[in-house]
């Protein structure tokens, strides 16, 4: 499982495949195939090693607020490690059985133990939450993979393309836009935004309890 991660981590799971990894391994494709069916199967088991390499918090959280930062930083740092993870599992309504995947959702609801919450209401704060997540994370996946082709395009003897000739950039063009970006993301600091706005989404669920919690009394 270890040279199909190496593999995918480098290069993304395009440039997986059975053959692939029994060449890293010094060994032929049948005899790999012995021990995992499919490319498929081979992914999934990739996954189970990957989420174990980040091991889950060995201590209940604080309060709710801190087992959710925990579990979003935890997962952050997943898709860092990994960024080939979120596309094949995570970004999906379908049930993917993983009994790591399970394990880590399992903890993160534990982040709500004792608020005497609806099952329901749990699922839409976990939902809005890892939405928040995943969707930042999209784009650290998503420059993961253009980093990775501009290499290539580089060894091939393509150019790279030049974001300052962007129209963005154009005096008097787009003002607002260009201001904003310049200021905020200029340069992109992925981990820093991350941070910030996940304060918010947890502020938006602290303020939803809240009024809840007023509702009741």
């Amino acid at each position: 499982m270890r040279a199909g991660i190496v593999i995918a981590d480098a290069e993304g799971l395009d440039a997986l495949s059975m053959r692939r990894v029994a060449t890293e391994l010094g060994t032929g494709a049948m005899s790999l195939y012995r021990h995992v069916a499919s490319k498929d199967d081979l992914v999934t088991l990739m996954v189970e090693t990957a989420m174990t390499d980040v091991p889950l918090p060995d201590s209940p959280p604080r309060n709710w607020r801190h087992g959710l930062e925990r579990a979003a930083h935890r997962d952050w740092e997943l898709y860092h490690r990994h960024p080939w993870i979120l596309p094949r599992v995570m970004m999906t309504t379908r049930a993917y059985f993983s009994p790591a995947l399970a394990a880590d959702s399992e903890s993160a609801f534990s982040s709500f133990d004792g608020l005497d919450l609806e099952p329901a209401d749990a699922f839409r704060y976990m939902f809005m939450f890892a939405s928040y997540v995943q969707g930042v994370a999209l784009i650290l996946v998503s420059d993961a993979g253009a980093e990775r082709q501009s290499r290539t395009s580089t060894k091939q003897g393509a150019k790279a393309p030049d974001g300052a000739q962007s129209p963005l950039y154009e005096p008097g063009a787009y003002p607002r836009l260009a201001r904003a970006m310049r200021a905020g993301a200029d340069p992109w600091d992925l981990d820093s935004l991350f941070a910030s706005g996940l304060a918010g989404v947890l502020d938006g669920i602290a303020a939803d309890l809240a009024r809840r919690y007023t509702d009741t009394v």
